[in-house]
């Protein structure tokens, strides 16, 4: 069987199969050599047929420890400080054709594909006695529990609360161990999609397409609940809508939850990825922080936190991350914040939301072109006259409006995030910018 690649790209240059994940097992069990490296799968049927030939090949030549259907977070708390490797089988919030590998070093740092993996990488041949091997492979056998540990945290961790809110699961891996932590914490908890589920019956687990966030909208208003959340597929990511059933930007929440944080610890260092609202730079000043611009992904932003020993960090995509727990994506320590804002300011997240939505964003507007460099290079001639950052992309900064335009690694597209002073502007900008990559674009059919 054959499925889209996710988070391993660059490597195989192809679909996976069963072929691929034993490659992989054998070459990272040579590069751990009797070392205790960590598993676990996603919800995703991709993940549970590739996963038996990845163990087959890994404990070849280490020690191999299987911890179930599990979230992203998790394997990070699993991994950390316990293991040499920690490795889930997932594809995030893609649609269910889709598998991949995320993996992480003791520090519950992302280990790069491309820069530690494809250098290693080589295909081994995949004969009848491996495949029989992995088709018998009794999982139980490699078996540990980590979701005990990881309970125990967030119940002393995080307050039970009478607040009323509403969670969908997407079908995803967080139907098991944050579910239960949920249940626990929340007596007045709606959930939904909360039975795990590899096809995604319900919807893409996808925490920022809007279709994708009708089940969760109608949940709120349907129960009066007071907030609503939605996880994505290995449960790395938050999204969170109001009591109107109104989104919350990622960018918002940062701001947020830096705020809360910074009222426990002053003058902590704070990250965020530069698609961000202005707000939260402002923010972070504001109550004695320093904000440090990133680039997009959890890559980079791991590695950030670790060298400048930041506090938090928070994404427009619905990752935040926490020094507290390891560097690392916790949803659930986001959600503990979001309501301490909530009961401290006395306000519904819809007044929180309007208190921090200062300025107009467009949000992230995807540009399939021709040529990524030569259109980005045409676009910085055009406002040459503003102050220009080459960090991810192009991040312009005009007078009253400011965009960043960064390409896709893996598609033909330019992304656009574009900030004003008021909506007007916002969409005159846009428009314009709109205008400028069409019109590069054509030209390119010339050269």
């Amino acid at each position: 069987m054959v499925f889209k690649a996710y988070d391993i790209r660059g490597i195989y240059g192809k679909d996976l199969n069963e072929k691929f994940a034993y490659s992989l097992g054998k070459c990272l069990g040579k590069k751990y050599e009797d070392k205790n490296i960590l598993v676990g799968n996603d919800v995703r049927i991709g993940s549970k047929k590739l996963l038996p030939y990845f163990i087959v090949g890994l404990k070849e030549h280490s020690n191999v420890y299987y911890a179930g259907t599990i979230s992203t977070p998790l394997m990070y708390f699993g991994t950390k400080d316990k293991y040499d490797l920690g490795v889930i089988l997932t594809a995030s919030h893609n649609p269910p054709e889709y598998t991949g590998f995320k993996m992480c070093d003791k520090n519950a740092i992302p280990i790069s594909p491309i820069e530690e993996i494809k250098p290693i990488f080589k295909e081994y041949e995949l004969n009848d006695k491996i495949k029989l091997e992995a088709e018998n492979l009794n999982l139980e056998d490699f078996r540990v529990d980590i979701i005990k540990d990881y309970k125990k945290f967030f119940l002393n961790r995080c307050s039970s609360s009478d607040v009323k809110i509403a969670v969908d699961f997407a079908n995803g891996s967080t139907t098991i161990a944050e579910k239960e932590i949920l249940s626990e914490l929340f007596e007045n908890a709606i959930f939904i999609n909360d039975y795990p589920d590899g096809n995604f019956p319900s919807h893409q687990p996808d925490t920022l397409k809007m279709e994708c966030l009708k089940d969760i909208i109608k949940a709120v208003k349907e129960n009066n609940c007071d907030l609503g959340l939605i996880f994505d597929g290995d449960g790395d990511r938050l999204g969170i809508v109001d009591e109107n059933g109104d989104v919350l930007r990622g960018d918002i929440l940062t701001a947020i939850i830096a705020k809360e944080i910074l009222k426990e610890k002053p003058k902590s260092k704070i990250v965020y990825d530069l698609r961000c609202s202005k707000i939260v730079p402002e923010i972070i000043k504001m109550y004695g922080g320093i904000p440090v611009k990133s680039r997009v992904g959890h890559y980079f932003i791991k590695k950030l936190m670790h060298e400048i020993d930041a506090e938090f960090a928070g994404e427009l995509s619905n990752h935040f991350y926490f020094k507290e727990i390891g560097y690392f994506e916790s949803p659930l320590l986001a959600l503990n914040y979001i309501l301490k804002a909530m009961e401290e300011e006395n306000k519904k997240l819809s007044e929180l939301n309007k208190v921090y939505n200062k300025y107009s964003h467009s949000g992230e507007i995807n540009f399939k072109v021709r040529d990524q460099k030569y259109i980005m290079e045409k676009i910085k001639e055009h406002f040459k006259n503003c102050k220009i950052e080459e960090l991810d992309g192009i991040s312009v900064y005009c007078k009253d409006f400011w965009f960043n335009l960064r390409p896709s690694n893996t598609e033909p597209l330019l992304r656009l995030n574009l900030e004003a002073d008021n909506e007007n502007i916002m969409k005159e900008k846009v428009e314009e910018i709109k205008n400028l990559i069409e019109k590069y674009n054509k030209e390119i059919e010339y050269i």
